[in-house]
């Protein structure tokens, strides 16, 4: 079986490689991967310098080793002259495999290497798409040290196929806590795959959250306490340990508890079900803390053509109680329901948006013109902003008290669809920048009684025709989008890669379920999709609500 492995992933890599009209030989040996993950079928084990190698085969030599991360990058630095200095980690460049071109200078002391980059990840794991192709050029210096070509100067990081990222690197949460130490958060990183568990480790313990979400969540760790070595070491019983200095016996067992939960749920994105911590090779005393759920509730909210509105259960519509009367009088456009069913953010036909509450009463909360759907945070307030103005974002309590957001989508011209996370740190938006479409999302800030978002954060460049989102999970934003009459269904990792699906003809509206994804079409049919494949639900439905979540 591992020789059978190991001749199919070696076909692989040489028929991408053949694409590029480089040099194919040697590229690499493929071996079992260290993880337990079913997508790491190999690892790349690339081979050294050949002798008598040209500067340009030494260049596309070493940039092919950048597949392997072992022993921190070894392979990679036998292209290296004594003494170059080269850091792997600051930089992933992901690029296409028919376009990476190593041009040699006239005297063969220089490489220049025409790349076409896709996207990139930092040193903290974080990625970036970038947008379309971008051409970017790689300098390398060389010299001939006893009489064979290395590489005196390179330029800092690794250089991948996007074919072959995802097999190298591997993506992780790095968990953290919302304001209120209620809910938990992920912040989607990239790390290689031999490497991930002790870089979540340090991520968490000794880094801090991704720019655009600092200020927006809570790390228990505090800023004084470093880990004690730089890896994850596990046991003979299989249990993950993870080093502190003798300072971590200082803190109270809240806050060890708390970074117990975050550790726990960090690791556990790597495959590491049991977790640790340590001090001097003595386990501290910590459990992890009750959070919030963040799963939507599995029965669908709906308003029919009929105009009722409740939980879908097979042919009918139960009344939420209180709720549903009010909810009904509003004549809703579009309907967001709080964690517990008892307030409901409407858009009214008339065009504003509304509070309902499980009392009964209305609200009236904002009536400029062209708002878009509202969305609810996780205080119960209700979120609204005009098409034509994203940068004025209100916050109104249900009650209609109302609050202004600042640094609200800066340079948007456009907002065509808002929604905030079920952890209520996070928002993801549809908007317009210079005639684009793009998917941006921001951490919310709040500092006393003002309401702030970070620096939006792109996840996607170019969506063209979106008009309509929702968290599907909580790192992954689904974008509803119509081009040419066909309806798609992209679904961005938020810190990562995304995927693209058909959807039902005509689709209008998109919600998340449980453990489904919901799409409404314009002739009132409601699917639901498990997997690839779409089951209609229900018929003669005018408006599939938003759902916030659960409370278990």
């Amino acid at each position: 079986m591992r020789r059978a492995l190991a001749l199919v992933s070696l076909a692989l890599v040489l028929a991408l490689a053949a694409c590029t009209g480089l040099p194919t030989s040697g590229y690499v040996n493929p071996g079992r991967g260290p993880q337990v993950d079913d997508t790491q079928a190999f690892a790349f084990v690339p081979d050294g310098p050949q002798e008598d190698a040209t500067p340009a085969e030494i260049v596309e030599g070493f940039l092919r080793a950048g597949s392997g991360p072992a022993d921190d990058w070894a392979t990679a630095k036998l292209f290296l002259a004594s003494g170059t200095k080269w850091d792997p980690s600051a930089r992933v460049t992901i690029d296409r495999l028919a376009d990476r071109r190593a041009t040699p200078t006239a005297d063969g002391s220089g490489v220049s290497v025409s790349l076409s980059t896709v996207a990139t990840v930092d040193a903290s794991g974080a990625y970036s798409p970038s947008a379309g192709s971008i051409a970017e050029s790689l300098s390398f210096t060389l010299a001939r040290i006893d009489d064979q070509w290395r590489i005196t100067s390179a330029p800092d990081g690794v250089v991948l196929y996007e074919e072959v990222f995802p097999t190298v690197y591997q993506s992780a949460s790095v968990v953290y806590f919302d304001p209120s130490w209620s809910a938990l958060v992920p912040d989607v990183r990239w790390f290689p795959r031999p490497l991930v568990a002790s870089r979540i480790a340090t991520a968490l313990v000794d880094g801090s959250p991704s720019g655009w979400l600092a200020g927006a969540v809570r790390n228990a760790f505090p800023d004084e306490l470093s880990l004690v070595g730089r890896s994850v070491t596990l046991t003979t019983g299989g249990v993950a340990q993870v080093q502190l200095p003798r300072a971590a016996l200082a803190l109270d067992r809240t806050t060890l508890d708390r970074m117990q939960t975050q550790l726990g749920r960090s690791l556990a994105t790597a495959g590491i079900s049991d977790v640790q911590m340590t001090v001097e090779g003595t386990p501290i005393a910590a459990s992890e803390v009750s959070v919030r759920v963040t799963r939507v509730d599995p029965t669908p909210a709906v308003l029919t053509t009929a105009g009722v509105f409740g939980a879908l259960s097979g042919d009918s519509v139960e009344a939420i109680p209180s709720l549903s009367d009010a909810v009904e009088s509003l004549e809703p456009l579009s309907i967001e329901l709080e964690v517990d069913r008892s307030l409901a953010a409407v858009r009214t036909r008339q065009g504003g948006i509304a509070s309902a509450l499980a009392d009964g009463r209305t609200f009236l909360l904002d009536d400029r013109p062209g708002l878009i759907a509202p969305t609810i945070d996780a205080d119960g307030a209700i979120w609204s902003v005009p098409s034509a103005a994203p940068t004025q974002v209100r916050v109104t309590t249900a009650e209609g008290v109302p609050r202004e957001v600042g640094n609200a989508w800066p340079d948007a011209s456009e907002i065509v669809a808002m929604r905030i996370s079920r952890d209520g740190t996070r928002v993801a938006a549809i908007v317009t920048v210079s005639g684009v479409r793009e998917v941006w999302v921001a951490g919310i800030q709040r500092a006393g009684g003002d309401i702030d978002l970070g620096a939006p954060h792109v996840l996607s460049l170019s969506q063209q025709g979106a008009f309509d989102l929702a968290w599907i999970d909580d790192t992954t934003v689904g974008v509803l989008a119509g081009v040419d009459g066909a309806s798609t269904l992209r679904e961005l990792s938020v810190g990562g890669r995304g995927t693209e699906a058909t959807a039902p003809d005509g689709a209008i509206s998109l919600a998340a379920g449980s453990t489904s994804v919901r799409v409404l079409d314009d002739q009132g049919r409601l699917y639901s999709r498990r997997g690839s494949s779409w089951t209609l639900v229900a018929t003669d439905v005018r408006v599939l609500a938003a759902q916030q979540g659960t409370t278990s």
